[in-house]
């Protein structure tokens, strides 16, 4: 005999990671469609020159954590990017086994395109509130990545001293 099991309701905690959640898979499905329909970049390579802008010469390894994929998936995004010289790979002057990425001209044009096409989601999805409530939802979604970032460099910190 199946019994059921009453569903406790989501706390408000998990209702905002549920909402982020929902919010990104929404967002990241019609920016890719709009990018599919007017531009020749993906939403991965949006982001990818994009980070290339805000932080020029970033290490692969280092702009593969900013952006969560694996080393590997990064590796074969800018790899594709250089060949279609959008981006261009420099030596690391203090690793040599290590190698600095920076964005062209042509990858300026691309991701320029890109963030045109994308743009009218951005506005779509902030479109119902009003400019201090999308100042103060940056303020606060800031804050929230900041407390994440410093967990993680608490954790990373304590693996390091149970390795040594």
């Amino acid at each position: 005999m199946a019994t059921s099991q009453k569903l406790s309701p989501r706390t408000p905690e998990e209702q905002i990671g549920y909402l982020l959640k929902r919010l990104m898979h929404q967002f990241r499905h019609l920016v890719d469609e709009r990018l599919r329909r007017n531009s020749d970049v993906s939403f991965a390579h949006l982001v990818t020159l994009d980070q290339l802008q805000q932080d020029p010469g970033i290490a692969g390894a280092q702009l593969a954590r900013h952006l969560l994929v694996t080393a590997q998936t990064m590796t074969g995004l800018l790899r594709r990017l250089e060949k279609e010289g959008s981006v261009e790979r420099r030596p690391d002057p203090h690793n040599r086994r290590a190698d600095r990425w920076y964005l062209l001209p042509a990858g300026l044009e691309r991701l320029n395109a890109a963030r045109a096409s994308g743009s009218p989601v951005m506005t779509q999805m902030l479109s119902l509130l009003s400019a201090k409530e999308v100042a103060d939802m940056r303020k606060y979604m800031e804050r929230c990545v900041e407390a994440l970032e410093q967990e993680g460099r608490r954790d990373n910190g304590a693996e390091s001293k149970r390795g040594a």
